[in-house]
């Protein structure tokens, strides 16, 4: 009796062990599909473009020294003009190592700074990206390049040839400043010879008979070991950067290549070797200048 029940017993765990592994078994078999299922379902869920930029077009603009051979500054943006749709990204990319921004404008005879963008990409590898939200005409250029380092994105419906006209009118207004400030800034230099220090400032300039920001005195002749100030008193971005010829207004620095951004900034220098050092600020190069005499 007691042989038969234990049998049974047997039997019976054996049957209620087949069960729990025949369950468990079935239950691996629809974990694993809705394992994969779920796998699938977050790669879904988690996938981007590799670019990161959540599938919307990329137009890329690098930056790149300019080519000698065909007539380009030291440094441009290429492409310098870009035509796109709202919600296409803009993908500036840092390829020459050199220090860059990417900086809005509302007219690149002015370029002063606007509120759309201001960005560094110092470094080579270095990106930045705006994307676009409506139609329009956006200039942008480059802080320590501007003279000459500027582009134009073209989105949408804007009109190109709006586009164009405001690039042309905007040469036709730097081609004007560069000629009136040939005869309507004095290039006698003004003798300040005898002085430790000579203050040049930065200032909007007087009506009609000037371009729209000066140094003063622009010209200036001063004795060696003369330490020149130049001031920001206008509030507006400028540079003061070297280059070998009054002429030839682009690059340059190799002396000396200032920010004085801000009202107050100054810029400080001692005038060593007697010669002339013609020098200019880069954004409003096609007329803001000057000249040091050093006797």
């Amino acid at each position: 009796m007691s042989e038969r029940r234990l049998s049974r017993r047997r039997l019976l765990a054996v049957a209620g062990n087949g069960a729990a592994l025949s369950t468990a078994a079935l239950a691996g078999c629809l974990g694993d599909d809705n394992e994969d299922d779920a796998s699938s379902n977050g790669d879904n869920e988690g996938s981007s473009d590799d670019d990161g930029t959540d599938g919307n077009d990329v137009v890329e603009i690098e930056t790149r020294e300019g080519d000698e051979d065909g007539d380009e500054p030291s440094f441009v943006f290429d492409p310098d003009r870009v035509e796109i749709e709202a919600g296409t990204t803009v993908r500036w990319v840092n390829t020459d190592g050199i220090y860059h921004t990417v900086t809005s404008t509302d007219s690149l005879e002015q370029k002063t700074p606007g509120d759309e963008f201001d960005a560094e990409i110092a470094s080579q590898g270095d990106t930045f990206e705006w994307t676009p939200g409506e139609d329009g005409v956006q200039h942008y250029y480059c802080k320590p390049h501007a003279g000459f380092m500027d582009g134009t994105i073209v989105v949408g419906d804007a009109e190109s040839e709006n586009a164009d006209d405001a690039d042309d009118d905007t040469d036709a207004d730097e081609t004007d400043a560069d000629d009136a400030t040939s005869e309507t800034i004095d290039e006698e230099f003004v003798d300040m010879t005898g002085e430790d220090g000579v203050e040049i400032e930065t200032r909007a300039g007087d009506g009609d008979d000037e371009p729209n920001f000066v140094f003063d005195p622009a010209f200036v002749t001063v004795d060696e070991g003369t330490t020149i100030e130049w001031v920001n008193t206008d509030g507006v971005f400028h540079t003061v950067t070297s280059t070998e010829s009054i002429d030839d207004r682009s690059g340059g620095g190799d002396v000396f290549d200032a920010t004085i951004g801000s009202e107050g900034d100054i810029f400080e220098w001692t005038a060593e070797g007697a010669g002339t050092q013609p020098y200019y600020c880069s954004p409003h190069a096609g007329f803001m200048y000057g000249a040091l005499e050093i006797v």
